[in-house]
């Protein structure tokens, strides 16, 4: 009998030990986001254009984890607070691309660091190994999802960026 199957079933459970590793991490910093006045959803949008900007609200979504019909909404709210811009593409009218504005900029820079910072302190019983272990194995299970979900629906979209460094995605 091997350890994992002498283990309850969701004590090895890769699906709920991500779930409950991204709720124990994710929970002190929402809270500290939210502190700052800024909603968890408007956060992850605006962390996501500070680095790509020009994103599509398709590519946008994936990012953000959010249903592209709900993010639809809270971009028109960012919009009219002036955190963001949309703007039609060059090359084709009916593409609109979301960009970050400076307003929006100023307000996530400090949360970029309170993230960072708030990181560090979450993987500090990690070696630097195994945080770039853990790192490319994630981006890894990501890219191979993103892959079956192409192939199993050819609507899902053109590719996005790759998510880590190359030596992460090579991993």
């Amino acid at each position: 009998m091997t350890e994992d199957s002498a283990a309850p079933f969701v004590d090895s459970y890769l699906l709920y030990l991500l779930a409950a590793a991204s709720h124990a991490l994710s929970s002190q910093f929402h809270t500290e986001v939210k502190a700052q006045g800024v909603k968890v959803q408007t956060w992850r949008v605006l962390a996501c254009l500070i680095d790509r900007p020009g994103l599509m609200l398709t590519e946008l979504a994936q990012f953000v984890l959010l249903e592209q019909s709900h993010l639809t909404k809270i971009i028109d709210q960012l919009q009219i607070s002036g955190l963001v811009d949309k703007q039609h593409d060059t090359t084709d009218r009916r593409k609109i691309k979301i960009y970050i504005t400076d307003r929006g900029r100023e307000l996530v820079a400090p949360l970029i660091t309170t993230a960072k910072s708030h990181e560090r302190e979450a993987t500090e019983v990690l070696t630097r190994a195994e945080e770039k272990n853990l790192k490319a194995i994630l981006h890894k299970l990501i890219r191979q999802q993103r892959q079956a979900r192409r192939r199993s629906d050819p609507k899902e979209g053109r590719q996005l960026e790759p998510i880590g460094t190359r030596s992460e995605r090579e991993a």
